[in-house]
């Protein structure tokens, strides 16, 4: 297994070289993230932006959610490889959120109306990506950690992930 996954990275590595490199800064699409270790943690999905403001930085904004939870985030995310020369990336993030949150409280037998809390929280994330140039797509994706302010707590595992069409 270790062998196919390192034949992979290097055929992508390879054709990253021989192919033309992004040339559009804006990008739209699906976003997505699961808590590996939560069994009750079913994943959040949603619409993300981004804009690449030089040949390794970029920003993101998304909104996304799940049953009850709605997020709206920004991060900014470093790129080791110059976009312009290659298709695939490895990139490094950091960005805020707020979650906001809807639920029945039970005290005892007792099940209150409906309470709507919100926390902000940040995240830092490491990931990989790759931009097909013929149809104006790419992929992602990565792990993620998140800290709450509140809580003060981190949760560790998440795996994100996405697609985005390049626009102009």
């Amino acid at each position: 297994m270790r062998n196919i996954s390192l034949l992979f990275i290097a055929v992508l590595s390879l054709s990253s070289l021989l192919t033309k490199a992004q040339d559009h800064a804006w990008a739209f699409g699906f976003y997505g993230d699961v808590q590996l270790e939560s069994p009750s943690y079913n994943g959040a999905f949603g619409i993300q932006g981004k804009y690449d403001f030089g040949t390794y930085s970029a920003v993101q904004g998304q909104v996304y959610g799940r049953n009850g939870f709605v997020a709206a985030g920004a991060d900014y995310l470093f790129s080791f490889l110059d976009k312009e020369k290659s298709n695939f990336n490895v990139f490094l993030g950091a960005g805020l959120s707020q979650d906001f949150y809807r639920f029945n409280e039970i005290d005892g037998e007792v099940v209150t109306p409906e309470a709507r809390r919100n926390f902000t929280v940040s995240n830092a994330q490491l990931g990989l990506s790759y931009y097909f140039p013929d149809a104006n797509i790419s992929v992602y994706g990565g792990y993620k950690v998140k800290y709450h302010f509140d809580w003060e707590e981190f949760e560790p595992n998440f795996v994100m992930f996405g697609l985005r069409y390049h626009l102009w």
